[in-house]
């Protein structure tokens, strides 16, 4: 192989590389909640992740804003424990909503699409959270 073609094949190696996105790369962005453990939400309630790409979680209960980090290897996906919440008191239904939903974020251990591009964030391989991409 002349040093020319070497040249060429790296560059067509690496275009293909830079085609596929990182695993984390999907998530990347803002998620509205559409389903919480196969019960929806709450009408007119607003529910979302924001899966920045430096590992940074933040988004919205319903009634409170939440911060933690993430990670993700291939569909595996960790959130850190230490979800914070800030403390704002809401009607009792939001609230429930709320604990509801910040527990399971805690045990999501990993993620996939469906055919129509909603996020699944799962437990154990059970579907615990429905989002679809806000705006999109």
């Amino acid at each position: 192989m002349t040093k020319t073609s070497t040249v060429i094949a790296s560059t067509l190696v690496l275009s293909a590389c830079a085609s596929v996105p990182t695993p984390g790369h999907a998530l990347a962005g803002t998620w509205a909640i559409e389903d919480v453990s196969g019960r929806g939400i709450i009408d007119y309630s607003r529910i979302e992740l924001i899966f920045a790409k430096d590992g940074r979680l933040s988004g919205f209960t319903g009634c409170n804003r939440l911060s933690a980090s993430y990670r993700v290897e291939e569909r595996s996906v960790v959130i850190d424990d230490a979800v914070a919440t800030t403390r704002k008191a809401c009607v009792e239904a939001l609230m429930n909503q709320e604990r509801a939903f910040v527990d399971i974020i805690r045990s999501i251990d990993s993620y996939d699409f469906d055919q129509t591009g909603a996020l699944l964030l799962k437990e154990n391989d059970e579907i615990r959270l429905i989002a679809r991409k806000a705006g999109g």
